[in-house]
């Protein structure tokens, strides 16, 4: 038998082996295709092709797994390097702080508008960070009545804010 179809034969009898092999370790299946295809590539471009190599599947399972180590640290490589900003994010403008007090405003006027136990129970809830229970007990009412005023006091927010 010629060393292309050996390692035609070689090539259909390990790939699928080899493709769970890969996407387990790389976690993506087209980059388990690309590694199998350099895998071979790197056997035809041997010197002497498979001749002298004993055990065949052994080879190929070690080439691809060096293949897919390389792979895999070059991507978290280039991955570090493009998460990084090109530049630091500039402080906001002057512009967008105004904006930003004026919804801050707002709000602060919406929560203070909110009738008594409804202001009450939200802050409570936002800024003292109480849970529903704690609330209740602490105002003698149900939970359900607490649940119910932090809904009405985010729709009023919510309301607010559209306008």
């Amino acid at each position: 038998m010629t060393d292309s179809v050996h390692l035609a034969c070689l090539y259909m009898k390990e790939r699928p082996g080899l493709r769970r092999f890969l996407t387990r370790m790389t976690g993506s299946l087209g980059m388990a295709d690309d590694l199998i295809q350099d895998t071979f590539l790197r056997v035809l471009e041997k010197e002497g092709g498979m001749g002298g190599v004993r055990d065949p599947r052994a080879y190929l399972r070690r080439s691809a797994r060096n293949l897919a180590i390389n792979a895999l640290t070059a991507q978290r490589r280039n991955a570090d390097i493009t998460d990084m900003p090109e530049t630091a994010d500039p402080a906001p403008g002057a512009v967008e702080r105004m904006i930003a007090r004026q919804d801050l405003l707002l709000v602060m006027r919406t929560i203070a508008g909110l009738p008594e136990k409804r202001r009450q129970v939200f802050i409570m809830s936002r800024v003292d960070d109480l849970s529903y229970n704690q609330i209740a007990a602490r105002l003698g009412i149900s939970r359900n009545t607490v649940m119910v005023q932090i809904v009405r006091a985010l729709s009023d927010l919510r309301k607010a804010l559209e306008m």
